[in-house]
């Protein structure tokens, strides 16, 4: 009796199992349709998936999110040009496997939105929010191996001045930009951030990106996320205005 009681449980499960992903499945098929055509609608190009991950990213790779994790996957990628910007638009997954990544699942899957543009200026740098465990893991290696650890892992940028903003957010440069990084945090910028917490910036040189961490968008959702951004951008031109970026 035991022995059917087990199997029937055995069954139950793999039942469920199969019904989620079918789910899945289906609801994936569903967001694919729906994202192709939006981007008909918004007059973008749309590619439901890149043959070559890594090599499609690798136009970005100075973008920090993209190296982030492993096993990285790129899908429903829309490309087209709004005002003087290219626009990219995809969903983007990774696996957590180290410090670098700020997610708190196993993998990690976001809507991204990269602007890129001749009159940007911006200076390599990441913000997202902090993750309390990732922060505990480096305080456990700086504690074990301080010389390492500094040589390893930038510092988190902090503003005195903001300390909620500090608080909440990660902010990280190269070695060699903190400073110009904190030009371009000037108070605008650090407000916006202040009143729009999960929003989660990567800039370097003639590109920037917005995303929220472990958020896919809804199509109808894309177009205001996509004018957000652009205001984003705006923003950090006029707080850089001429300044040189590293």
């Amino acid at each position: 009796e035991t022995t059917y009681m087990e199997t029937y449980i055995g069954i139950g499960i793999l039942g469920v199992f199969f019904t989620v992903f079918a789910v899945a499945i289906v609801a994936g098929r569903r967001h694919a349709k729906a994202m192709k055509k939006f981007s008909g609608t918004i007059g973008f190009s749309y590619m439901p998936h890149a043959d070559d991950d890594e090599k499609f990213l690798r136009q970005f790779n100075r973008l920090p999110l993209f190296s982030r994790g492993r096993n990285r996957d790129v899908w429903n990628v829309m490309t087209g040009k709004v005002l003087d910007f290219g626009v990219t638009i995809m969903e983007f997954r990774y696996s957590n496997n180290d410090a670098s990544t700020h997610s708190t699942r196993s993998t990690s899957t976001q809507t991204v939105v990269i602007l890129e543009s001749g009159r940007l200026n911006i200076p390599l740098f990441s913000l997202a929010p902090h993750n309390n465990k990732d922060e505990l893991g480096k305080k456990v290696f700086s504690a074990l191996a301080p010389h390492f650890a500094k040589q390893l892992i930038p510092d988190d940028i902090d503003f005195d001045s903001y300390p909620l903003f500090s608080k909440f957010y990660l902010l990280k440069g190269s070695r060699k930009n903190e400073e110009v990084v904190r030009k371009f945090f000037n108070s605008n910028v650090i407000e916006y951030y202040e009143n729009h917490k999960g929003l989660c910036t990567d800039g370097a040189g003639k590109a920037i990106m917005c995303y929220e961490l472990d958020k896919v968008l809804n199509p109808e959702d894309i177009s205001s996320f996509l004018n957000q951004t652009i205001k984003v951008c705006e923003m950090f031109q006029r707080a850089g205005g001429s300044t040189p970026t590293l």
